[in-house]
């Protein structure tokens, strides 16, 4: 809220995503090629792209290390989204819930930082009430 009061609201949404990005990348970790198939078909040689930087010098990627190349994958596909980033991680919940066994059913970050995000206008609007208008319990 003290964000919001010093009219940040670009600087929280942007932290929002970048919080929904990297917490996706390590909870899918070992899963992320069938989400980038999900949300962008994405090719066998541009997901080996995407580990070729993580892997050692025998060419393996380490397993704490999935996570690394599902960043670097989110990254890239929510700058071809677009700059909504409403829309981006509605379209990563999206994508999420197409997976088999998605983690969404479970993992409910995702759903409460979708509901928070869609709530930042009321939110921004409460920040600049008038004292004793607008008091909402957050």
């Amino acid at each position: 809220m003290a964000l919001l009061k010093m009219d940040c609201q670009g600087l929280v949404a942007r932290l929002l995503l970048d919080f929904v990005l990297l917490t996706t990348a390590v909870e899918v970790a070992f899963r992320w090629r069938e989400l980038a198939e999900k949300l962008a078909r994405v090719s066998r040689p541009q997901m080996e792209a995407y580990e070729a930087p993580h892997r050692d010098k025998n060419g393996l990627l380490d397993h704490e290390s999935m996570w690394k190349p599902a960043y670097d994958f989110l990254l890239t596909w929510a700058a071809h989204v677009g700059d909504s980033y409403r829309d981006v991680i509605q379209e990563l919940h999206l994508g999420l819930d197409r997976m088999r066994n998605p983690i969404t059913r479970r993992w409910k970050h995702l759903t409460g930082t979708l509901i928070l995000v869609n709530c930042l206008d009321p939110l921004r609007g409460a920040a600049f009430c008038p004292t004793g208008y607008g008091d909402f319990a957050v």
